[in-house]
C-alpha cells in the first residue's frame, strides 16, 4: 500500500518467482506514481496544470499517458452525449471544492474545447479548467495491471481508493463502502478479469454561500450532485468504469446505451440507514 492519487493505492499479486514479483509490484507502483505526477491538478508542474495555464494560448506537448487519458475522456464525452465532462474547473474553483488549483480565471466550457493531436499535443479553444480526477485513478489502475502483466505476473488486484481491477482466472469478492458509514461494506458480487469504480458526492459535499455543493457536477446545468448514494460501474477497463460513474451519478440510470457501448454494468448503493 502507498499513498498516491489523493488516496491509498493497494496492489496484491501472486507469482511463484518472488524476485520477479517484487520487481513487478515495484514497477506497478512506479506507473501509478507517474500518473500522479502527470495528472494531479494540485501539482504546479503536472501536465494537466500546464495545459490549464497555457494550452488556451498555444499547443502544449504532454506525456503519452496524459494524451491517452484525455483521449479516453473525449471518447466518454462523445459516447455519453456530453454527460461525462471533466472541464468543470470554473465551478469547482468557484465553489472552493478545488481551491488553490489555478481555476480562478477558468472560463465555462466543456471537453468539446479540447483537442488532442496524433503527435500528443493538447490545445484548448478557451481558458477552461480541466481536472482529470474523475478518470485518472482508473487509468492509473489500468497502467498498474498492464505493468504487472508485462512483467509476467498473471494474477493480481490493483485498488486505488475503490477504483479496482482484477486480473487472472481467480474470481474475487467485491465490496462497496456504505456511503452513509464508511466503516460498513456491502457485498456487490464476484469479479474476474474486470474492473469496478465507485463515486459518491458524500465525501466532498460542503456548504458554499449557503448552498450545498460537491465535486460531482451535472454537465447539463452545472449544478452539484449532493445526494448520499454511491454509484458504481463494472467494466472491462478501470478507466471506463471510473469515467462512467460520474455519468450514472448524474442520471441515476443503471441501464443506458453508453453502458452497453462500453460493455459496462451500473449499480446504485443507498446508505444502509436510508435503505432500512
Amino acid at each position: 500500500m502507498r499513498a498516491l492519487l489523493g488516496t491509498y493505492v493497494e496492489i496484491a499479486a501472486w507469482d511463484p518467482d518472488e524476485a520477479r514479483l517484487e520487481r513487478a509490484v515495484g514497477a506497478a507502483f512506479a506507473a501509478v506514481a507517474l500518473v500522479h505526477r502527470l495528472m494531479s491538478v494540485h501539482s504546479f508542474d503536472s501536465d494537466i496544470s500546464k495545459i490549464n495555464r497555457t494550452a488556451w494560448r498555444w499547443p502544449i506537448e504532454v506525456h503519452p499517458w496524459t494524451a491517452q487519458t484525455l483521449r479516453w475522456a473525449l471518447l466518454a464525452h462523445q459516447v455519453t452525449d456530453g454527460l461525462f465532462d471533466c472541464a468543470m474547473g470554473h465551478e469547482l474553483g468557484r465553489w472552493g471544492v478545488l481551491a488553490g488549483c489555478g481555476f480562478g480565471h477558468a472560463e465555462k466550457g466543456s471537453l468539446a474545447d479540447v483537442q488532442v493531436t496524433r503527435a500528443g499535443t493538447v490545445r484548448l479553444a478557451r481558458r477552461i479548467g480541466l481536472d482529470l480526477g474523475g478518470i485518472a485513478k482508473g487509468y492509473a489502475v489500468d497502467r498498474a495491471i498492464a505493468t504487472l502483466r508485462q512483467a509476467g505476473v498473471r494474477s493480481a488486484i490493483a485498488n486505488a481508493g475503490g477504483d479496482l481491477r482484477v486480473m487472472g482466472d481467480d474470481t474475487q469478492p467485491i465490496y462497496i463502502r456504505d456511503p452513509g458509514d464508511t466503516g460498513l461494506t456491502r457485498f456487490a458480487g464476484m469479479l474476474r478479469n474486470g474492473a469496478i469504480a465507485t463515486s459518491s458526492a458524500a465525501a466532498t459535499t460542503r456548504t458554499w454561500h449557503g448552498r450545498r455543493v460537491s465535486a460531482l457536477v451535472r454537465s447539463r446545468d452545472r449544478t452539484p450532485v449532493i445526494d448520499a448514494n454511491a454509484y458504481s460501474v463494472v467494466a472491462p477497463r478501470c478507466v471506463v468504469a471510473d469515467a462512467l460513474t460520474k455519468v450514472v451519478a448524474q442520471t441515476g440510470r443503471t441501464a443506458a446505451p453508453y453502458l452497453d457501448r462500453f460493455g459496462a454494468t451500473a449499480l446504485v448503493t443507498s446508505p444502509r440507514a436510508a435503505a432500512t
